[in-house]
C-alpha cells in the first residue's frame, strides 16, 4: 500500500481548517473557572482573560496581571503598557512567566494618571497577534 503525503493544496486546506477550529475556539473563551472580575479580549487567533493585581490598577505602584488564553497553543506572551494620548509606553518592563495557555505578568507600572492600554504580544505557530484592552488605573 501506498503511503499518501500531505502537501500542497492538500496540506494548504489542513492548516486552514485548522486556524479556523483555532479561532472558534479562541471566539468560544469562557471566563477561567474560579476567576472573579478581570475583562476579556477577542482577537481573531486567540481570546484573552486578564485581570489585575491588586485591582483596581494603581497609579504609581507596581501590579502583575495574570491571564488565560484560548485558541492554538502559545509559545511567547509579551505583555505591556502604553498611553495613547501621551504616545509612551511604561517605564518598566515586566517579567512574563507562561504556564501553557495561562501566566503572569509581573512589575508592570502605570506611572501617571489617565487612559492606558494593556496590550499582550502573543506568539505560536498559528501566527502572531496583538490583544489590546483599554484600562485607566485609579
Amino acid at each position: 500500500m501506498a503511503k499518501r503525503r500531505l502537501g500542497g493544496p492538500a496540506l494548504a486546506a489542513a492548516l486552514a481548517l485548522a486556524l479556523v477550529l483555532a479561532a472558534g475556539e479562541a471566539a468560544a473563551c469562557d471566563r477561567p473557572q474560579g476567576w472573579t472580575g478581570g475583562a476579556r479580549i477577542a482577537g481573531a487567533l486567540w481570546t484573552a482573560w486578564w485581570r489585575p493585581e491588586p485591582a483596581p490598577i494603581p497609579v504609581g505602584e507596581h501590579f502583575s496581571v495574570r491571564f488565560h488564553l484560548c485558541g492554538p497553543p502559545v509559545d511567547r506572551v509579551a505583555v505591556r503598557g502604553r498611553m495613547p494620548d501621551h504616545r509612551h509606553g511604561m517605564n518598566y518592563r515586566p517579567a512574563v512567566t507562561l504556564h501553557g495557555p495561562s501566566g503572569t505578568a509581573e512589575g508592570l507600572m502605570f506611572h501617571m494618571p489617565g487612559r492606558w492600554q494593556l496590550i499582550l504580544d502573543v506568539r505560536g505557530a498559528a501566527g502572531r497577534e496583538t490583544l489590546t484592552a483599554e484600562t485607566v488605573p485609579e
